[in-house]
């Protein structure tokens, strides 16, 4: 069966711990702004080009060191070209690869790197309560969740993660993307990215549950199932990914290049306030308090246009 992410978590989510039940965390104070922007590393730029347009992933190999390493590897042998998102369901992931597990057989398994110990230098804090973390906030762009000196990517719309089976060390190849809030799967899946720009085409594509094991053989073959195959290959058809590449192996002149809102940095700190502020609605009977969602206000990112 393909390597899927939390079939048996689908409409599973738990009610989430009250926050006044929450481990304590460590009290943490936002860096000194830095620059406003900061480039994306050419090496952690990949390119996704879909039927419906480009997809930018910013990749985080300091979180996720050996799943970055794989996802690169993987990219560079093609694997993902000709591939489709086989996997996309309403509120919940896009999940794109091989889909079949025999043909993953070639690929390493590899361990969960859903959290780490880190330093509180570089975290910054968003500023209000969160219902799963002890802590959250951003660091270096990406949202993260904090306790006790351990912290992980947050699994917010946009985000990179690895699909795998039960076992925690069946990650290969088959990546996700959140198209709703998933944050239930925190610190049980690895993320390691981000999409920083193109998630639109990530949520028009076409609706398609993934074959199932027993079914397997008569997907692979038309004239057993030909109304099924038919029907599917024609969701897959929209879903199918053109090429994935990394900006690192494009020649320079033809090499994209974007950016990313600095976090910690002044800009940041004014978006999130500025998000904070209700009043501006005239409409509104009630004012909702000073607080914003981590996973409702992803750090911005643009393209660095060069004459």
């Amino acid at each position: 069966m393909a390597v899927a992410i939390g079939i048996s978590l689908l409409g599973a989510c738990e009610t989430a711990p009250d926050p006044s039940t929450a481990p304590a965390s460590e009290m943490v104070d936002a860096p000194a702004p830095v620059a406003p922007w900061r480039e994306v590393a050419p090496e952690n730029l990949v390119v996704v080009k879909t039927v419906t347009g480009d997809v930018m992933i910013e990749l985080a190999p300091e979180a996720a060191p050996k799943h970055v390493a794989q996802f690169r590897e993987a990219i560079r042998s093609n694997l993902y070209n000709g591939e489709y998102f086989y996997r996309v369901i309403d509120g919940h992931v896009a999940q794109a690869g091989l889909e079949f597990e025999h043909l993953l057989e070639d690929w390493a398994e590899l361990p969960l790197e859903a959290e780490r110990a880190v330093d509180a230098d570089g975290f910054v804090p968003l500023g209000n309560e969160d219902l799963f973390a002890g802590q959250v906030g951003h660091r270096n762009g990406f949202a993260v969740g904090r306790e006790s000196g351990q912290e992980w990517l947050l699994h917010c719309p946009g985000a990179l993660g690895m699909a795998r089976n039960s076992p925690p060390e069946t990650g290969s190849t088959e990546f996700f993307v959140p198209i709703g809030q998933r944050r239930y799967l925190d610190r049980n899946y690895t993320i390691f990215g981000r999409v920083i720009s193109g998630m639109a085409h990530i949520n028009r594509l076409e609706r398609v549950e993934p074959v199932q094991e027993d079914k397997i053989e008569s997907f692979q073959n038309p004239d057993t199932s030909e109304k099924a195959f038919a029907a599917r290959a024609q969701a897959l058809s929209a879903n199918e990914i053109l090429s994935v590449g990394l900006a690192a192996d494009m020649p320079e002149s033809l090499r994209p290049r974007w950016e990313v809102m600095a976090t910690p940095g002044a800009e940041w700190e004014d978006l999130k306030t500025s998000k904070r502020d209700y009043s501006i609605y005239d409409a509104f009977v009630v004012t909702p308090p000073k607080r914003v969602d981590i996973c409702t206000l992803p750090v911005p990112a643009r393209q660095v246009l060069v004459d």
